[in-house]
């Protein structure tokens, strides 16, 4: 991607569940062992089009409303072009990710969102309050009737598909497929 020699790039089959890197063994390779299965929301095949925007929910949730905040900029520059936003979270629980996404939604982040990536959360498989890593997601961002994709290779746990804020891209989701596509020269 950084050396324009590949634009396309599809999630892989496998995920890290426990890895066996340590400081005795920082070479390791990944130790994929859990298969992916991307959700989507709603069911079924999903395109979208639009500039990348997004990160880290952990951090993203302390900046929102502070002088760093210039989404609201950014936003009003391409919204012709829309948002699709990608979303992690590192070490946040399932309320966590939830109020950090309630927060961002309140902040007018999510306006001219035209779709949602959502990564593995650390947190893959809990629950908390009767409450599970879809519904958390779901019940903040599916009012804006765009596709919601979940448990992408993007965030802190590998392997992982480059994601380029600003760029822009076109995703597509069929089955457990999921491939991001940037558009590098319409920048």
């Amino acid at each position: 991607l950084l050396l324009g020699e590949k634009n396309v790039f599809t999630n892989y089959p496998l995920w890290e569940k426990e890895s066996l890197k340590d400081e005795g063994q920082p070479l390791e390779p990944y130790h994929v062992t859990e298969k992916s299965c991307i959700k989507c929301f709603p069911a079924g095949a999903a395109h979208a089009e639009g500039r990348l925007l997004g990160g880290c929910l952990d951090c993203l949730g302390r900046l929102v409303g502070t002088k760093y905040d210039k989404v609201k900029e950014f936003i009003k520059r391409y919204r012709e072009d829309g948002i699709l936003w990608y979303l992690e979270s590192c070490d946040l629980n399932i309320m966590d990710i939830r109020r950090a996404l309630w927060q961002l939604d309140h902040a007018g982040w999510f306006g001219t969102a035209r779709a949602f990536l959502i990564g593995r959360p650390l947190c893959f498989g809990e629950e908390l309050f009767g409450l599970d890593q879809y519904q958390a997601v779901t019940g903040i961002l599916g009012k804006y009737h765009v596709p919601i994709l979940m448990d992408l290779d993007i965030g802190h746990i590998p392997p992982m598909m480059p994601v380029v804020n600003g760029a822009r891209a076109a995703v597509d989701a069929a089955g457990q497929n999921v491939t991001i596509t940037y558009r590098l020269s319409e920048q």
